[in-house]
């Protein structure tokens, strides 16, 4: 089997692409979408939304790399998920009319379009595609939530870790890094996989040891994925 038929068999489970729920419109609504809308760029590290503000839109990344967070009142971040291309933010606490549980910032520099809250609504009551697709991502995005919860509380370090490679690598290929080079920081990672920084600077540098994963500064590339798979399977040392 193909390695990256095998990676995306792997990480299926916790991998949440929500970006059908716009590009598989009829031309109508997505032209209405882009003539009410505007292409914005921004760099790496700038905010889409903060926790406990209250939407009044939704980001559709065109392309580029986002993730969602939750900060606690100590100051210490946890990555909730990771966003790439084409897909959809902050539209679970639009629609349920609730502030963000979550604050969202960019991973790398992306182009984006905000939909203001009228249009987003005006979708939601004229068009029965839109909706079957919302409904359907959000049945999707709960298996996802449970699986992640499953695993990364029951998952040692050293696989949370492997499983959070595996899942960046196929997230920067679809953003087009070459490779699927992975360009996060240490710190993010360890945010993302939910481990001290020194846990996963000490784990990543054993994985280099082994010829698993090379590193290049921030980037990081895979370089067994045949190794790494092993580690997830269930006889893979805990």
């Amino acid at each position: 089997m193909d390695y990256t038929l095998r990676i995306t068999k792997a990480i299926q489970p916790y991998l949440f692409q929500n970006g059908f729920i716009l590009t598989n419109l009829p031309n109508a609504d997505l032209e209405k979408l882009e003539e009410h809308t505007v292409l914005e760029s921004a760099r790496r590290g700038h905010i889409l939304f903060r926790q406990n503000a209250f939407p009044n839109g939704v980001y559709w990344l065109n392309e580029g790399m986002a993730k969602i967070y939750q900060e606690s009142s100590t100051g210490q971040s946890h990555t909730i998920y990771i966003y790439s291309n084409k897909d959809l933010l902050g539209f679970r606490q639009f629609i349920a009319e609730e502030p963000h549980p979550v604050s969202a910032a960019l991973l790398e520099d992306s182009t984006y379009r905000f939909i203001p809250g009228e249009l987003f609504r005006e979708l939601l009551n004229t068009s029965p595609f839109f909706v079957r697709n919302m409904l359907t991502a959000l049945a999707r995005e709960f298996s996802v939530w449970s699986n992640r919860m499953t695993s990364f509380s029951q998952f040692p370090v050293r696989k949370r870790l492997v499983l959070a490679l595996l899942i960046l690598h196929e997230q920067y290929r679809l953003y087009g890094t070459t490779g699927g080079a992975i360009t996060v920081t240490r710190t993010e990672i360890a945010e993302y996989v939910g481990a001290s920084l020194e846990t996963v600077v000490r784990m990543l540098n054993n994985l280099k040891t082994h010829h698993l994963v090379s590193m290049s500064g921030r980037k990081i590339m895979l370089k067994d994925i045949d190794g790494l798979l092993k580690i997830l399977e269930p006889k893979a040392e805990k």
